[in-house]
């Protein structure tokens, strides 16, 4: 692994200038609950792929590794800044919720278009760390930017590496752009998907200790909308997403404001 999240010196966070802030408080939770429950889908990934060593022991020895550490990482700012908020007994909530959803069923149908799935979420992880980052300088808040910033690189290492898999794949099943763009389309839609709203859920109730209703959680978006307007790395996010389709580049160039506006409508 590139850093160490123990050598990070949480001591140094200005937690009176936080503490109040429920809309990070809620971000950053809900990120950590996904990232340290990494290894379920870790497992999934190496059965999906039974066969290419090479990727397992990828797999097993740094994505792994790396997107747990990124939930210790989390954690523990959200342990140093709300104290008083028990996380374990919240993440116990959400595993009862989410682990049912973590099959096999939920995988793209090729190894080719999985792996293509996975550049897509590697986009939106780096660029939401990357936002994270932008939003931390304003809060003036230097060890969540570190974080943040150590998590995006790791990200965008990880989404280099699925795209080496996926060129592998995809010399056997040569996708085309249409079947590419499906696949890019399909996985963005997923991107308010039900592992952040279990999140989102687990957290609220461990919280207020009341009844979780949906309303909560759609406030919660329009707050999310507002952040990614001011912070979200749009053309980050965007050439990565093209990458795949291997466009000229007065063709990426024209592409480009269409897919912006896209990921808008879906909310990012």
């Amino acid at each position: 692994m590139r850093w160490n999240y123990k050598e990070i010196d949480y001591e140094k966070i200005n937690k009176k200038a936080l503490k109040d802030n429920e809309f990070l408080f809620y971000l950053i939770t809900s990120a950590s609950f996904i990232e340290i429950t990494s290894h379920v889908y870790e497992k999934n990934l190496k059965e999906f792929y039974k066969g290419d060593e090479s990727l397992i022991k990828w797999l097993e020895n740094v994505w792994e590794p790396e997107e747990i550490q990124h939930g210790k990482a989390l954690k523990k700012f959200v342990n140093s800044v709300w104290k008083d908020f028990d996380w374990d007994s919240a993440y116990k909530r959400f595993l009862e919720d989410y682990l049912p959803h973590c099959t096999l069923e939920e995988f793209q149908p090729t190894k080719a278009k999985e792996m293509l799935a996975r550049m897509v979420v590697e986009t939106g992880t780096s660029t939401f760390y990357r936002a994270i980052e932008n939003y931390s300088k304003d809060l003036d808040t230097p060890i969540l930017a570190q974080i943040s910033r150590n998590i995006s690189k790791d990200e965008v290492y990880h989404y280099d590496i699925f795209e080496e898999a996926y060129q592998k794949y995809n010399k056997i099943e040569k996708l085309k752009k249409d079947d590419i763009i499906k696949v890019i389309y399909n996985r963005l839609k997923m991107v308010d998907g039900e592992d952040a709203k279990l999140a989102f859920k687990a957290i609220y109730e461990e919280k207020n200790l009341k009844k979780f209703e949906d309303k909560y959680y759609e406030e919660h978006k329009k707050n999310v909308g507002t952040f990614a307007k001011k912070y979200y790395p749009y053309n980050m996010a965007i050439k990565m997403l093209l990458r795949p389709l291997n466009l000229n580049k007065t063709i990426e160039k024209l592409t480009i404001p269409v897919i912006k506006g896209a990921l808008k409508i879906l909310g990012i």
